[in-house]
């Protein structure tokens, strides 16, 4: 399950109010390292150091082949390409011999990226979203450093926990619990780590 909050574009000159639209509630940036762990924990076949080999090569990769005028298209995540700008200075008074030589300046502005439909479709397929109710975690009758606790002996006992029953086990919302397990997952000294996703994802020692 993911968790949404409802936002509300300006308001515009045709109208009086805002349109609302749902925007994604992102409790982690999870940086290089950690990427390369979670891709460890669904392929342990690669080592990690394997991992973060290809993903430094797809880096220079892109670095060398965006600007020869070629896309990167990869398979269920997406097409990278290349946008230019131009680094000429636009002035009110310009200047005859800086016109003969005006938009011959140009410098990558960014890297667009593409998503591949599937990627999108599959996240749809595997996941539901609820809106965030932004409630304190402190409704619960236990300290947060108690829940964590509960739920170690919980996976000690049973070899895993899910969503509702880290909710019901600490006396949390499924948000609360979504958001909070979230943040032991990112947190590399909590000794919690997710597995498998959709359906069947859990959290189990680690």
């Amino acid at each position: 399950m993911a968790n949404y909050v409802v936002k509300e574009m300006p308001k515009g000159m045709h109208s009086s109010k805002g349109k609302a639209f749902p925007k994604m509630k992102v409790y982690t940036e999870f940086d290089n390292d950690k990427v390369v762990e979670l891709i460890n924990d669904y392929s342990p076949a690669f080592s990690k150091g394997t991992i973060k080999g290809v993903l430094d090569t797809l880096a220079t990769v892109m670095k060398n082949v965006l600007p020869m005028g070629h896309t990167l298209k990869i398979d269920n995540i997406g097409v990278f390409s290349l946008s230019l700008e131009f680094t000429d200075n636009d002035t009110d008074n310009p200047d005859t011999e800086k016109e003969k030589t005006k938009y011959h300046h140009v410098k990558a502005r960014n890297v667009n990226f593409r998503v591949d439909q599937k990627l999108v479709d599959d996240i749809n397929k595997e996941n539901t979203f609820e809106r965030s109710a932004d409630l304190k975690a402190s409704a619960s009758p236990f300290s947060r450093e108690q829940r964590l606790q509960r739920a170690l002996e919980f996976i000690d006992k049973n070899g895993s926990i899910r969503l509702q029953e880290y909710a019901n086990l600490n006396s949390l919302s499924r948000t609360q619990a979504s958001r909070e397990l979230a943040q032991w997952v990112s947190n590399p000294t909590s000794g919690i780590k997710a597995s498998g996703s959709g359906p069947l994802k859990c959290w189990v020692k680690g």
